[in-house]
């Protein structure tokens, strides 16, 4: 998922109904075609399914109900494999005495959602300790795991992806992360060491499974869709924020608060709880909002939540998140020289025996392709 594409109207109306609100078809104004392509670009169609199975009739099509009955048994199918799955990785990580922390949608989908399978998600976020991430690649690896192309680097990736194919060829992909995020700005928000000192118990994925506790699961999906996705919005972000802050109580609030200006991330947290206020009614304590807003614009962060920004902005604001000018000149090198094993792996020539003679010309390539994406705007 990358963001809304919902007009305001629209977006009042789906969050009407999700809140639980009567909401009558009439008043969507769609087709019932497009209707459902709006649920399923927004990743709204197994909540929207639960909805209207508790709601009078409504004059909802039964097209639409018919279909969402469908759509959602298959996402539940879909939910069970992908639970089979996560149980054996995180029970094979906790055999080597590596204990993950779930982040993000699928920690969410097994605790705050009434059926997982209303959340959906691309993938699995595990955050690990720095010293274990080359044991977690050996031991995923072993159960099967393949790590796609993706560019390395200390600084540019703090993560990195694994993917499985099961046998009824369906593809499951994790994301490690042993920082929560690759812009420098948020990398330390939520240090591994903290987060997992207060992660609590996830029981739906195995005994072996926590995810983050309750302040830092809101910091979290607070600072997500601004630090990776440009501030797109998306209503089943704000529902993940929705319920996050519903479960949360007047104390844990405070300290909601109190990290969010330490961390300098409290304008874009105070952004996120006024949207969820604005269409979910959630319920946000004043003097937590009063306290978000002694953090303000002056924030390195709040610089996110400027519309319009680009890959550019992404890369400069990185840099100058970096203390030291050896990380900054590291980072340059990162995006513009990755290894050579990402290069060869990329071009197709990983298995050529001609593969590193042409490796002065694949880097001069892609440095002249990315400077004429950034000259062009497409990058």
């Amino acid at each position: 998922m990358t963001g809304s594409a919902l007009a305001p109207e629209s977006t009042g109306r789906f969050a009407d109904l999700l809140a639980g609100k009567a909401a009558p078809w009439t008043v969507f104004r769609m087709t019932p075609g497009a209707f459902l392509r709006a649920c399923e670009d927004e990743g709204l169609t197994g909540l929207v399914h639960q909805r209207l199975s508790t709601q009078e009739d409504g004059g909802w099509p039964a097209e639409i109900r018919e279909a969402m009955a469908t759509a959602a048994r298959k996402q539940t199918a879909a939910e069970l494999l992908r639970q089979r799955q996560l149980i054996a990785v995180l029970d094979a990580l906790a055999a080597e005495g590596i204990y993950p922390v779930v982040l993000k949608g699928t920690a969410l989908a097994h605790s705050l959602y009434e059926s997982p399978a209303a959340r959906p998600r691309a993938d699995t976020d595990l955050l690990v300790r720095r010293d274990q991430v080359d044991q977690v690649r050996r031991v995923l690896g072993r159960s099967g795991c393949d790590a796609p192309t993706q560019c390395d680097g200390e600084l540019l990736f703090c993560q990195f992806p694994l993917e499985q194919t099961d046998e009824f060829g369906m593809v499951h992909a994790l994301d490690v992360h042993w920082k929560i995020s690759t812009q420098s700005v948020f990398a330390g928000v939520l240090p591994f060491d903290e987060v997992a000192a207060l992660a609590t118990p996830l029981p739906a994925l195995g005994r072996h499974a926590r995810m983050a506790g309750p302040v830092h699961a809101l910091i979290l999906a607070c600072i997500h869709p601004v630090m990776h996705h440009r501030n797109a919005e998306s209503l089943i972000w704000t529902y993940d924020i929705h319920l996050l802050a519903s479960r949360l109580s007047d104390r844990e609030f405070a300290a909601f608060a109190e990290l969010a200006v330490a961390r300098q991330v409290s304008a874009i947290c105070a952004y996120q709880l006024a949207r969820a206020r604005r269409w979910l009614g959630t319920r946000v304590p004043d003097a937590a909002m009063a306290r978000l807003a002694t953090g303000g614009d002056h924030e390195p962060s709040a610089a996110y939540l400027k519309p319009g920004r680009r890959w550019g902005d992404e890369i400069l604001a990185s840099l100058r998140g970096l203390p030291r000018w050896s990380d900054r000149l590291r980072l340059l090198r990162e995006v513009t020289l990755p290894g050579p094993a990402y290069m060869l792996k990329a071009y197709g020539v990983a298995s050529s025996s001609l593969g590193p003679a042409l490796l002065p010309l694949l880097y001069g390539h892609r440095l002249v392709l990315g400077c004429w994406k950034v000259l062009t705007r497409r990058k």
